[in-house]
């Protein structure tokens, strides 16, 4: 009879077909048998695939689900709440119910980071509502109050934003620079409730996705004419390492963690303007199903997949438990209370909120769990990433996300192109020499 205790990992992405392929590979191709604390484990990572099930006792065998996606879909949504007591949820679903821009843009603001000035203006077109058979605009429409979007802009001030309070993406994201053009936008949204937010004059603009304790800040293009540019540095050069000075980067992380753990959210990305005098603004970070796919994110994707696997890993051996929703939240405002009485700087208020953030996300544990159990977890990774397997992940990814067959041959060579440095640069973060790398994939080859 074996000792070994199996862990299962669920995994459901049904949207980002590498970042799912990626992940499911690279755990199956580490040792996923790990001794913690006298027991021995074995990992086993299992898609979560649509299937009906009974409601009265519905079960699941997984220890950790890492859900991507089950928000839009009613049938996962409802059985990952009805499991959620007896399995660990990336993200959970009650926390998901908090990805709310304007409540994020309010307590943060609170909190103390430096939110640019934001207002919340409903929607602009009611044709909809008015033709639903299910309402009576006679009860509706007294409780809507006439109100003055040009004195709304004054306050705001231009150049300023305006985006759906709901929306994702970029899309319907319209900069405004004068009261015409705010008039123009608001109507041009028409049937969607609207945020209007001052734009701010910036050096840097990062994008930081967050697993867990684990924070990796990437300089953003938003001015990229396609999303899959957008985490190019430029047309000519696809990635600058130390693009932030080290106590920004510093800054930037603290920010993205102290918000997650705020939350709850063990996966999230957050969006944060830098500007000319060094002041971090976040604009965007309720987003906990940040873009995964190896065509966007090129050189940061094999950074993402092993964070993931990680944290996945991590929970499952040793048994987290989900932190209730809002947890932490007396906690941090003690902290800006006393912040305030003891005239606390903005760098000492960051640092006590990361400190809960940390308690939170068992950061040490983690760090601990990650030297002792997972030593050789990083030359295992570099070794899947330099497989013949990954490599055909990057070519079917291109062509799924881009439909003309004419493409595939330049946009292969070029995401492959950049693979290749991010594999030369672990090669020598790693001290892997290239010799090794051809005997681990002709042992592949041979086991295969």
């Amino acid at each position: 009879m074996s000792d070994k205790q199996e862990v299962v990992i669920g995994i459901m992405d049904p949207n980002s077909f590498s970042f799912r392929a990626a992940l499911e590979g690279l755990l199956h191709h580490i040792d996923r048998e790990i001794k913690y604390k006298g027991k021995t484990y074995e990992v086993v990572p299992r898609r979560i695939v649509s299937r009906p099930y009974n409601v009265l006792g519905a079960k699941t065998s997984c220890s950790v689900i890492l859900n991507r996606g089950a928000h839009w879909n009613p049938h996962h949504n409802s059985f990952f709440h009805l499991v959620m007591p007896h399995s660990y949820m990336i993200n959970d679903m009650v926390s998901f119910k908090s990805i709310d821009k304007n409540t994020s843009y309010g307590h943060m603001h609170e909190l103390g980071l430096h939110i640019p000035p934001t207002w919340a203006i409903p929607q602009a077109d009611y044709s909809k509502l008015l033709e639903s058979d299910r309402v009576d605009p006679d009860l509706i429409f007294p409780d809507y109050e006439l109100f003055d979007l040009a004195a709304i802009g004054e306050e705001v001030g231009y150049p300023s934003y305006m985006k759906p309070q709901d929306g994702g993406g970029w899309v319907d994201v319209v900069k405004v620079n004068n009261v015409h053009e705010l008039h123009d936008a608001y109507h041009k949204i028409k049937d969607k409730p609207v945020n209007l937010q001052k734009a701010v004059d910036y050096k840097e603009f990062v994008r930081v996705v967050g697993v867990g304790p684990q924070m990796m800040p990437m300089h953003y293009n938003a001015g990229a004419e396609h999303s899959h540019d957008r985490y190019l540095r430029s047309e000519e050069t696809a990635i600058e390492h130390g693009f932030l000075p080290a106590e920004q980067f510093d800054e930037v992380c603290k920010i993205t963690k102290i918000i997650n753990a705020f939350y709850n959210w063990d996966h999230n990305s957050c969006e944060i303007l830098v500007d000319h005098d060094g002041v971090a603004h976040p604009i965007d970070f309720a987003n906990a199903y940040p873009d995964s796919n190896v065509t966007s994110l090129h050189f940061y994707f094999p950074e993402l997949v092993k964070a993931m696997a990680r944290w996945l890993i991590f929970i499952a051996v040793t048994g987290r438990k989900k932190p209730l929703f809002a947890q932490y939240w007396d906690d941090m405002l003690k902290i800006k209370e006393k912040a305030e009485k003891k005239g606390w700087s903005y760098k000492q208020k960051l640092d006590a909120y990361a400190e809960i953030a940390d308690e939170a996300f068992q950061t040490k544990e983690f760090d601990k769990f990650c030297k002792e159990q997972l030593a050789h977890f990083e030359e295992q990774a570099y070794h899947y990433f330099a497989s013949e397997a990954f490599d055909s992940i990057i070519g079917e990814s291109v062509e799924r996300y881009f439909k003309f067959p004419h493409e595939w041959p330049n946009k292969k060579m070029h995401y492959k192109g950049i693979h290749h440095f991010w594999l030369h640069c672990e090669r020598n973060r790693l001290c892997i020499s290239l010799e090794e790398e051809v005997e681990e994939r002709s042992t592949a080859k041979a086991d295969a």
